[in-house]
């Protein structure tokens, strides 16, 4: 699975809570800490961390990382990758968080 078991049921039993942050490439969580274990699930290390010193946008769901995030069509769109299927509650809360993105570096002229 791709969220860890404990931290999906977590979700699941507090949907009015959650904290949904879509971060930049090379957020200082993903950088500042020596172990990534609790941030990122081991699975997905490689999707965040690449190689090269590369560190992806991710987003974050009340801590973990449950995705990447990349802006398209010129930064017009914000494409989520999630690692595997969300709860419904929290892919609305990601998508909120993506068209919030959106508007503010494309606001309506």
């Amino acid at each position: 699975m791709s969220v860890p078991t404990e931290h999906v049921e977590q979700i699941r039993d507090r949907p009015g809570t959650l904290d949904v942050r879509m971060l930049p490439a090379y957020d200082n969580y993903l950088v500042g800490y020596r172990g990534r274990e609790s941030s990122v699930p081991a699975a997905h290390h490689g999707r965040v961390r690449p190689g090269g010193g590369v560190i992806r946008p991710t987003v974050v769901v009340d801590g973990p990382t449950v995705g990447t995030w990349a802006r398209r069509d010129g930064g017009r769109v914000v494409q989520v990758d999630a690692f595997g299927p969300l709860p419904s509650q929290v892919q609305a809360l990601v998508d909120a968080e993506s068209s919030a993105g959106t508007r503010f570096l494309h606001p309506a002229t």
